[in-house]
């Protein structure tokens, strides 16, 4: 199992990360393979004052194989 999550700006107020995708896999011993997440502004966005908003700044996904094993990180910015 892959568990992606994300850290949103401090700017917006929401809990320190949310897991925005997850995908179970298997593979043999010592195979890999890519995986590919698409991550929508809406996943990404806080519901405020009636609407969903999405905070300017920056944004660090974290991948891994649980919530405790986040071995991949990554910002990144929206403006």
């Amino acid at each position: 199992m892959l568990q992606l999550y994300a850290a949103l700006p401090a700017g917006a107020q929401a809990e320190p990360r949310r897991l925005v995708g997850f995908r179970k896999v298997t593979l043999a011993p010592r195979a890999s393979t890519r995986l590919t997440f698409s991550v929508g502004a809406r996943d990404l966005s806080v519901w405020n004052a009636g609407a969903w908003k999405l905070t300017p700044g920056s944004y660090t996904v974290h991948a891994g194989r649980s919530s405790r094993s986040l071995s991949v990180q990554r910002v990144v910015t929206i403006s």
